[in-house]
């Protein structure tokens, strides 16, 4: 996955589903020392402590074959108004595409990721659906020592489940798969009616059975 620097059409429709009030910038990849990558909130608020600036929040934006994915993130902008991204990146690269919006804060538990498809290939919606639903269930756990994330047992067996249709459901994709194709499972089904059957159905089923059982 890369950060964009060309609008393409998909990258468009992503920053028009995002819907911020601000222009998209181009901006350097300069992590600082002692910085972690995924944690962009608490690196930048580590570095204004440190050397002022300001923390401004937004969306950083990542191209990949399938889907075009706005993350919600932090950059710093130092004292003469540039904006520097200070986290260490996920994959190399130098600069990235940023878009401040300040409608939300790290406050805002677990803003979810604002994804588009890319393809003509529907099985990438459900690909999407399927991370959304992770993201969703992580509200109801807790980060603890080394990034993980403690959850009760029924939410932790569920989010393990998503977990694992999420990493089938994009093998599946790199493999060529779509909705008409015999299912990852190796059964003798196509994929629209073994795994991917009443997918939206059963995630909103189990998205009230979670809400329940963390009330």
């Amino acid at each position: 996955m890369i950060s964009p620097i060309e609008i393409t059409t998909p990258v468009q429709q992503l920053i028009d589903r995002i819907g911020s009030a601000y222009e998209h910038e181009i901006i350097p990849v300069q992590p600082v020392p002692g910085a972690k990558i995924g944690k962009s909130y608490s690196n930048v608020r580590d570095k204004v402590a440190k050397d002022g600036g300001n923390l401004v929040y937004g969306w950083a934006i990542w191209l990949g074959d399938f889907i075009c994915e706005g993350e919600h993130y932090a950059v710093w902008e130092d004292n003469n108004g540039n904006l520097i991204d200070i986290t260490p990146p996920r994959v190399a690269l130098d600069k990235i595409m940023f878009i401040p919006d300040d409608r939300y804060t790290s406050e805002d538990k677990q803003v979810r990721n604002i994804r588009v498809n890319i393809t003509s290939n529907p099985l990438v919606e459900h690909a999407i659906m399927i991370s959304e639903m992770k993201e969703y269930l992580l509200k109801y756990g807790t980060e603890v020592e080394g990034d993980n994330i403690n959850f009760n047992t029924y939410t932790g067996n569920m989010y393990n489940h998503y977990d694992t249709l999420s990493n089938n459901v994009m093998l599946f994709l790199t493999e060529g798969g779509k909705f008409g194709s015999p299912c990852y499972c190796k059964s003798s089904k196509p994929y629209s009616q073994c795994h991917g059957k009443n997918l939206a159905a059963a995630i909103a089923v189990d998205k009230k059975n979670a809400a329940k059982v963390n009330e």
